[in-house]
């Protein structure tokens, strides 16, 4: 096992693959090559000290692992910015080398499958600063009106490593992590989790210890720390009825507002909460911290930094989309950052169904409207493997993939059957993440249709599919002919048209279908809020 890892290793720190824009260090960052596969993650404690005068960061992460073949080789991520002063582990001191992010780890003995052992990475540094949080990653170091540090990290498209040694893969999450944070006694630290205790250090600093249960994507651990005003509430989940631990921490200048806007969690958790299954995370509660920007799905640690107002629906789209999250990407995650739709499509679509049931479906239709007018179809949605993709042009993994789904509806059309399929993802995959391929092959099963090439018309292309329709006369009659132009040929579908303003509801195919019409003057419109297709009329 030693040599193969070996040799796979040296195939992607030195070979290119012909014609692709990714380089070697791109595969080493993104595929799940032996010196990851090796071993399995369970637990993360990661103990850092933050500086906020020097913007400063020192500590270590501490891995257990268990061993699924026999290797003393091991891949872990962490970003050139940070010095690694040692590699510690249950086999001895280790010795790493550094290709980009990426550090290759060679225990002085073979771990073997089954075997649990641990590695222990002390480092120090100053963390990337993020330019745009959350879209471009990094820390974030305010100070709030009175000159206080006001300090949040956020990193999904550049990954856990971008401030802690870590595993950066989605394929494998840790199943639970303790997290420990040294910050100035001025300031309260916020992590994910239950909150274990606050300890002195020093006379200067307190140390914050936070408990995570479940397993959690590695862009999901956070940090945040300011002076916080805080308060707790508690609240009764609808199915299992089980009582969840709320905690808030918001800037004094804005206790007020936030006191008032942040009431909406409980309407938020009590509908996701019907629609999807009752809130994944109760152990660890549900915390909302203010952040010093606009938001992230930090799991059962909600980053909120959108000035407590209202969209022109009634909502606060950051607090819902956010906690949407929970379910649709820290519950039912991505096993590779080029599927990231399944985060973004089914939570963006949620917001849709939360209107749907706390207002009507007027509501909903004119939301998922809004939302079509931000389809470009520049960039296919589902990204390329292994390289840890983030190349998208535009923003359709959320908004055409959010229409994707609404349009999988109608062709289910069976609301019941529907919203049972939502519902059903926690129990069928539990807290494991998922691919692409795992929900086309779900959906096809529980709906029993081939629903591949819907899926793969509208994740691996860009145009959206085309409904070509003519009409033609023979004597008295109307004969409207129709049928799909679409790359996957076996995209068969149904979809309704407007015929004299009349919704009807066609079965296309790939090849001409006729339906005759009575009216001897017919004017055919696309009905736009079915599923996502574009018309051609022929003359």
């Amino acid at each position: 096992m030693k040599s193969l890892a070996i040799v796979y290793f040296n195939f992607f720190v030195f070979g290119h693959v012909h014609g692709q824009k990714f380089t070697s260090l791109d595969s080493l960052r993104g595929a799940y090559h032996p010196n990851r596969s090796s071993y399995d993650l369970l637990h993360y404690h990661l103990k850092i000290k933050v500086e906020p005068a020097t913007r400063y960061i020192s500590g270590s992460n501490k891995l257990t692992c268990k061993g699924l073949s026999e290797s003393r080789m091991l891949q872990i991520d962490l970003a050139e910015t940070f010095d690694i002063d040692v590699i510690k582990s249950s086999k001895g001191d280790s010795r790493w080398k550094r290709y980009g992010n990426s550090v290759v780890v060679t225990l002085p003995g073979s771990f073997k499958s089954e075997e649990i052992f641990w590695i222990q990475v002390f480092y120090k540094g100053h963390p990337h600063v993020a330019a745009n949080a959350p879209w471009e990653g990094g820390f974030v170091w305010e100070k709030d009106k009175d000159g206080i540090p006001w300090i949040g990290v956020a990193c999904e498209g550049d990954g856990a490593s971008l401030w802690f040694p870590s595993k950066d893969h989605p394929l494998d999450e840790p199943d639970s992590v303790f997290l420990q944070y040294e910050i100035p006694r001025n300031l309260i630290a916020v992590g994910n989790g239950q909150f274990v205790k606050k300890e002195s250090v020093t006379d200067s600093t307190n140390l914050y210890s936070f408990k995570v249960s479940y397993p959690i994507n590695h862009y999901n651990i956070t940090f945040n720390a300011g002076s916080f005003q805080t308060w707790t509430d508690t609240m009764q989940l609808p199915e299992s009825r089980k009582v969840l631990k709320m905690s808030f921490f918001a800037l004094a200048e804005d206790l007020a507002k936030a006191k008032a806007q942040w009431l909406q969690s409980k309407m938020v958790i009590r509908t996701l909460s019907q629609l999807f299954g009752d809130y994944p995370f109760i152990k660890d509660g549900y915390k909302l911290v203010q952040t010093p920007y606009r938001g992230m799905e930090h799991q059962s640690c909600i980053a909120y930094g959108d000035n407590f107002k209202n969209n022109a629906f009634g909502f606060d789209f950051i607090l819902m989309h956010e906690t949407g999250h929970e379910w649709w990407g820290n519950r039912t995650s991505a096993n590779d950052h080029a599927e990231l739709w399944i985060h973004e499509s089914f939570c963006t679509y949620s917001e849709a169904l939360f209107l749907e049931r706390t207002q009507n479906m007027e509501q909903a239709i004119k939301y998922l409207l809004s939302q079509k007018k931000k389809i470009k179809n520049k960039s296919i949605i589902e990204g390329e493997r292994d390289v840890y993709f983030n190349d998208w042009l535009d923003s359709d993994k959320y908004y055409k993939g959010s229409w994707m789904l609404h349009g999988l509806r109608q062709v289910v059309d069976n609301d019941e059957f529907w919203f049972s399929w939502l519902k059903s993802f926690g129990a069928k995959f539990g807290l494991k993440p998922i691919s692409t391929q795992d929900i086309i092959e779900y959906a096809s099963s529980y709906f029993k249709k081939n629903l591949a090439p819907f899926f793969k018309q509208y994740l691996f292309r860009t145009e959206i599919p085309l409904l070509v329709v003519k009409l033609k006369k023979e004597g008295e009659k109307t004969l409207l002919q129709y049928k799909w132009d679409c790359k996957e040929v076996d995209f068969e579908y149904p979809a309704e048209i407007l015929i004299n303003n009349k919704r009807t509801k066609i079965y296309p195919g790939a090849e001409w279908t006729n339906l005759e019409i009575q009216d001897s003057k017919v004017l055919i419109n696309q009905f736009e809020e079915g599923l996502l297709y574009d018309l051609k009329v022929l003359k």
